[in-house]
């Protein structure tokens, strides 16, 4: 059985290097987390001062660069996506595992990717990568991705 046959079916899959995963903007709802907090906490210094005082709901069109799919996003994560994640800080040694995994999918807009896929962009070991975002607990939304 296929993994996307054993989904459809409600079994459990355990994640593998291939296993696709991304930011399950549903997750910080149903955590009551706030998210638009913790966006803010990735802004690049220039626009956390800039950006302080932006209403949560304030919705702009994005363009997505390959496929020109036009995206309502909220303005704090377009700004992450234009601008601060193409500062050379925004990945730094220091970063740790779970935030740098969260801004590579945030500068992605959040585009699913695999264990070796983050490996290469982050220089993590591909298995440490799967073992934290594999396990029951869920980091900041990270979960496998899953078709609908």
């Amino acid at each position: 059985m296929s993994t996307v046959e054993a989904r459809r079916v409600g079994l459990l899959v355990r994640p593998t290097l291939e296993t696709k995963f991304h930011i399950d903007y549903d997750w910080w709802d149903r955590a009551d987390r706030d998210l638009e907090v913790y966006l803010r906490s990735h802004l690049c210094s220039d626009h956390q001062h800039t950006y302080a005082d932006l209403e949560a709901d304030v919705m702009v069109d994005s363009v997505d660069p390959e496929t020109a799919e036009v995206t309502k996003v909220a303005g704090v994560q377009h700004i992450l996506i234009s601008h601060c994640s193409r500062q050379p800080n925004y990945l730094t040694p220091q970063t740790s595992l779970v935030n740098a995994v969260f801004r590579v999918f945030l500068a992605n807009s959040n585009t699913p990717l695999s264990p070796v896929e983050l490996s290469e962009r982050l220089g993590k070991p591909p298995q440490m990568i799967l073992r934290t975002f594999s396990g029951s607990r869920v980091y900041k939304g990270i979960r496998p991705y899953t078709e609908s």
